[in-house]
């Protein structure tokens, strides 16, 4: 069997995740990584993504994260951000109403700033889309 670590996927109001694993790969901001048991201590921010977990039954379950932290210490990950939505529980109608918005914003007249915060709300509505494969 293969050596595992704990991760824990922490948002504001819960933890999402809280497991034995074998391995991650995650998307930061400096390029891709995946983290194994008795990997280096790591600090790292994370993009909007999806993170893919191999749990220590050897099973695939992936994570729709909106930005985020990543610590890796002593086998113990931590994953902390915004927001955070597990494979099969993806609200579809809620995403694709969130991208619509975020493109009519985008498309119209607006501020910079209301045009930045579309951009991050239409990233974490495309990346929930792609989890739920719609």
């Amino acid at each position: 069997m293969a050596k595992t670590f704990k991760l824990e996927i922490i948002i504001p109001e819960k933890v999402v995740y809280s497991d034995s694993v074998q391995s991650i790969s995650a998307d930061g901001t400096e390029g891709s990584f995946g983290v194994l048991a008795d990997h280096a201590p790591l600090i790292t921010e994370l993009k909007t993504s999806i993170l893919t977990v191999n749990d220590a039954n050897n099973r695939t379950i992936q994570f729709a994260l909106d930005r985020g932290f990543l610590e890796v210490m002593a086998n113990n990950v931590v994953v902390l951000s915004d927001a955070c939505v597990k494979e099969g529980e993806v609200n579809v109608e809620k995403a694709r109403a969130e991208k619509d918005a975020a493109e009519r914003t985008l498309s119209g007249g607006g501020s910079a700033e209301e045009k930045e915060k579309a951009q991050s709300i239409l990233g974490r509505a495309n990346t929930w889309l792609k989890l739920a494969n719609k």
